[in-house]
């Protein structure tokens, strides 16, 4: 037993010796001889923005491929079409501005009068039945006595003749006076009367001119109105076109990459602006 854990020990004490030259560079830490230090680089990725925009013209581009814009910059402006809706709209804002002008009113048609006519037929009535209402002239009275005598009958009768001739001188004469004024009075009634008559038909007529003016004035109020309406839809119409060119301004800053031309429908041409953003991304390599 001795002899055995003797030359275990012995072994044990043979092997340190080798355990000491191995060991040592195997167990040794290695340590770092040089400092690597992290570079950071950066690199440069391409985003492309795409905007699609109407123009009526070519001028109405304000940019051009390769140039480079802002955020915010103009890139289309229809102006010469803004321009001459904006001159379209003025002018029917001013032609609407006219119509809501009020006409002027027709003036009321007054009543009829007629009392200057009427009181004159009146005052020739009233004379002509004064005129019928005076006594008749008498007759002229025939000789009541003759003379027998011949010499007395020659001169007393050719007096008397001569008076009754003179009587019935006056009479005539009399009877022609109150002839000729009802003839006159007739004449005069006449007159006043016709002037009656055409003092009514002149007011008919006024009548019918006045309902004419007041035919014509609702038939003007309503034509403004129909314009108005019309006026009003136009500029609706053009106020909505005015709200479809507005200005299209770039969504970045960055550089104009290329302007397709997408096709045209209508008046309108439309094309594609491509832009490209340069965006810095920081990346880090060991």
């Amino acid at each position: 037993m001795r002899e055995f854990l003797a030359t275990i020990f012995g072994a044990g004490l043979l092997s340190f010796p080798l355990l000491g030259q191995i060991s040592p560079p195997l167990l040794q830490k290695s340590s770092p001889t040089t400092l690597e230090l992290k570079k950071e680089t950066t690199t440069k990725s391409v985003k492309r923005h795409r905007v699609n925009i109407q123009v009526v013209n070519l001028t109405d581009l304000k940019v051009a491929e390769n140039s480079q814009v802002t955020q915010g910059q103009v890139l289309s402006d229809r102006t010469e079409e803004r321009q001459s809706l904006e001159a379209q709209k003025e002018q029917i804002e001013i032609s609407i501005k006219q119509l809501s002008t009020p006409l002027s009113q027709v003036a009321e048609l007054p009543s009829g009068n007629f009392s200057i006519q009427e009181a004159a037929i009146a005052r020739i009535k009233s004379e002509m039945e004064l005129i019928d209402s005076k006594p008749s002239l008498p007759a002229t009275p025939a000789p009541f006595f003759r003379f027998k005598d011949e010499k007395l009958r020659n001169l007393f009768e050719a007096e008397k003749i001569n008076k009754i001739a003179d009587s019935i001188r006056i009479e005539a004469s009399e009877r022609a006076k109150v002839s000729e004024a009802k003839a006159k009075l007739a004449l005069e009634l006449n007159q006043a009367i016709a002037a009656l008559d055409k003092a009514r038909s002149d007011y008919q007529h006024q009548q019918y001119q006045h309902s004419l003016n007041l035919i014509r004035q609702q038939t003007e109020m309503q034509r403004q109105q129909y314009q108005a309406a019309s006026l009003i839809a136009q500029k609706q119409e053009i106020e909505s076109k005015l709200a479809e060119i507005t200005q299209i301004k770039s969504p970045v800053s960055g550089k104009i990459r290329r302007i397709k031309n997408l096709g045209q429908k209508d008046r309108q041409i439309n094309l594609e602006i491509v832009i490209d953003v340069r965006q810095t991304d920081p990346t880090s390599n060991n």
